[in-house]
């Protein structure tokens, strides 16, 4: 007996979920909503895109297997095109295969129902096996050559064949029953006296034509049958008088069309559109993720396929890396050159032990944007999508924690820095070795010499961790802590924001978004600052001075 549930497109044959108590990559750290809205092809699956983010799978084989699947899609348009009109009646499939049992006989009220699902589980049927036909020695991922196979095996049995020729006979004997109609007998005073049912036709009725479709051409199909007065629409909401001898009549001659049908039906119990919808969500994320890389090539943005490195390399290797969150919102408000201007790629390069950046930097230097570029590029390589870079070799991660600097609410009873300790707390009892830590501005809610202390203990939970992390901190003397002790850190690096150089023309100085290895910067960039506006101490007692103010 031929399997009724095609394979699935995001996971390998006898593949097993594992089971895991990590939390999921929060979504508001590392800014993936825009993501999740650009991967979900039409608007209706970004739940279902979001969970597949949220898997972060380790399983080499798995993320290679999606990786083709995706590679297959980018190489043949024409393939991606297809499915994409295959979508829409996949996702009806999803509502009118809900039924998962068809072996009672089918409720006549369902007929109809019934038809429609099994008509567009064929129609589905033979369109995915033709897009995937058509491609023919191009297919090459495993994922689309399992469902090529699985769709000939299925067009290929018995039953379905008889379901292909039977389909269009049961849909033309249930359109026997377009309309009905009623003949009333009225009075001497023109009142409605007695009814009786006349005829069942195929056609449906229309009300009287107006002036404006009589000009303009009828809305009403050609052979439908025109009244005299409006049409009256039927309301599902008023009870209907069901002990009415007219209303009994009617249902009986309509279960006479019916059950026919039903009986022809109860043959094809076996067949479930509900499981060939199982590939919506699936298709619209593939469909998703192909289109979010044209539109980004055509913006001249690079993205790659990563090479995934074992986990115990602890490796994370991007050239031309970017925040992908950021260059969608951007592009909402530029064109395709604008793009490419405003969007400043880094180079992300965790290896050779070298696992823990400690990164400093002026604010609004581009700090946190690098921190979510670096979680965004490894959610994406685990999902098998393309990471934004010109090339990449990523070692996959068991779980992502991060810590965002979270605004102080009313109900944290302890306090702000208490809140924190314990984020930062319930990390470490959480993560492990083959983790990702994103650490952003943690500790600002102290004062100076207790957040340096605190943050060298930070840092050294980190070594003894030995999970990959990036430190974001405006506490420069960190680096040195770590770098310059009598035995430093083998395993931690120094990353800076730069800025542009200061322009002679006494404009405020731009940051330059480059993050790079290097030292913290002096204070010099910050003095110059101030001075351009007017805040070095000479410039503050003079104005003071100037208002009367000064002493």
């Amino acid at each position: 007996m031929t399997d009724t549930t095609p394979p699935s497109l995001l996971y390998p044959p006898g593949y097993r979920h594992p089971t895991s108590s990590q939390p999921a990559p929060s979504e508001a750290d590392l800014g993936l909503s825009t993501i999740i809205r650009a991967l979900d092809y039409d608007g209706r699956h970004g739940r279902a895109v979001a969970r597949v983010l949220a898997e972060l799978p380790t399983d080499p084989a798995l993320i290679t297997y999606r990786q083709d699947v995706l590679a297959n899609l980018l190489r043949l348009p024409e393939l991606g095109a297809r499915c994409a009109t295959l979508l829409p009646q996949l996702d009806d499939l999803s509502n009118l295969g809900r039924v998962s049992h068809w072996s009672d006989p089918i409720p006549l009220a369902q007929v109809g129902d019934r038809l429609a699902e099994l008509e567009s589980y064929s129609a589905c049927v033979e369109g995915l096996a033709d897009a995937l036909d058509s491609a023919g020695e191009a297919i090459h991922a495993a994922g689309w050559l399992a469902l090529r196979e699985f769709l000939a095996a299925t067009r290929a049995t018995p039953e379905y064949q008889r379901l292909l020729a039977e389909l269009p006979g049961l849909r033309a004997q249930l359109s026997q029953a377009g309309s009905v109609t009623l003949g009333i007998n009225l009075d001497t005073q023109l009142r409605p006296e007695s009814a009786t049912i006349v005829a069942i036709n195929p056609q449906r009725f229309a009300a009287k034509g107006t002036l404006l479709e009589r000009l303009f051409g009828e809305r009403a199909a050609a052979d439908a049958l025109r009244g005299i007065t409006a049409l009256y629409k039927a309301d599902d909401n008023r009870q209907r008088p069901a002990e009415h001898e007219l209303f009994r009549d009617l249902s009986r001659l309509l279960e006479r069309v019916a059950a026919p049908i039903a009986d022809a039906l109860a043959n094809y119990a076996r067949i479930n559109g509900g499981t060939l919808a199982a590939l919506a969500p699936e298709l619209a994320f593939y469909l998703g993720a192909a289109r979010l890389a044209a539109e980004l090539n055509a913006a001249g943005l690079p993205l790659c396929q990563p090479d995934i490195a074992p986990a115990n390399e602890h490796i994370c290797i991007i050239e031309q890396n970017y925040s992908l969150d950021l260059a969608l919102r951007l592009r909402a408000t530029s064109n395709n050159e604008a793009l490419r201007t405003r969007v400043v790629t880094n180079r992300v390069a965790f290896a050779s032990g070298a696992t823990i950046a400690i990164l400093t930097g002026p604010n609004s230097g581009g700090k946190t944007t690098y921190t979510r570029a670096v979680g965004q590029a490894q959610v994406l390589a685990q999902a098998g999508l393309l990471v934004p870079g010109q090339s990449a070799r990523i070692s996959p991660v068991d779980a992502i924690f991060s810590h965002f600097a979270a605004p102080e609410r009313a109900d944290m009873g302890g306090g702000r820095l208490a809140e924190e300790l314990e984020r930062l707390a319930a990390i470490f009892r959480l993560a492990g070795p083959h983790s990702l830590v994103l650490l952003n501005e943690p500790l600002a809610s102290t004062d100076h010499s207790a957040a340096r202390a605190l943050g060298r203990d930070v840092l050294s939970g980190l070594q003894l961790l030995g999970a990959r992390a990036i430190f974001v901190t405006h506490l420069h003397e960190l680096v040195g802590d770590m770098l310059d002790s009598a035995e430093p850190a083998a395993n931690v690096f120094s990353l800076v924001a730069n800025v542009a150089a200061l322009p002679e023309n006494g404009s405020t100085p731009a940051p330059s978004y480059s993050i790079t290895l290097g030292r913290p910067q002096s204070a010099g960039y910050a003095a110059e600052l101030a001075r351009r506006h007017g805040l070095s101490r000479e410039q503050i007692t003079t104005t003071l001075r100037e208002r009367g103010l000064g002493r």
